[in-house]
């Protein structure tokens, strides 16, 4: 009997956290980029805050339309109830992409509290820049 209060309450905990926003701010990101690119913008819009719910609605009037996406890796750096994290996804014909989110802790959850795309601008520096 022991056991199967433990099972239940171990699958019970796994659910939560595929449908929240617990777990980790890695976690959190992917679910996130990959709701959107399912075209689930009200699974998105649960796990964002702040600017983040402003960016979710614009792709809800817009449309919420599916993309096709590979989540590559995921990236945080976590200082208290605040996360940074990168995204690199392959986006098929347009290519590797890297996207920066903020996240915060929301009532023991990490939700989305900003993203946008990496626009990669290295300023002076590379190939080719002279110092």
């Amino acid at each position: 009997m022991k056991l199967r209060t433990l099972l239940v309450g171990a699958i019970a905990g796994l659910v939560m956290t595929a449908c929240g926003g617990g777990g980790t701010p890695e976690d959190t990101t992917k679910q996130f980029a990959q709701a959107l690119a399912d075209g689930k913008c009200d699974d998105a819009m649960k796990m964002a805050v702040d600017n983040a719910k402003e960016t979710v609605q614009g792709s809800i009037d817009a449309g919420c339309e599916a993309y096709d996406t590979e989540i590559k890796s995921v990236d945080c750096e976590v200082d208290g109830d605040n996360a940074t994290c990168t995204c690199e996804e392959a986006r098929g014909v347009m290519g590797d992409m890297t996207f920066n989110y903020d996240l915060k802790k929301v009532d023991g959850e990490w939700k989305v509290s900003n993203y946008q795309k990496d626009m990669g601008m290295d300023l002076g520096e590379g190939e080719g820049s002279e110092e």
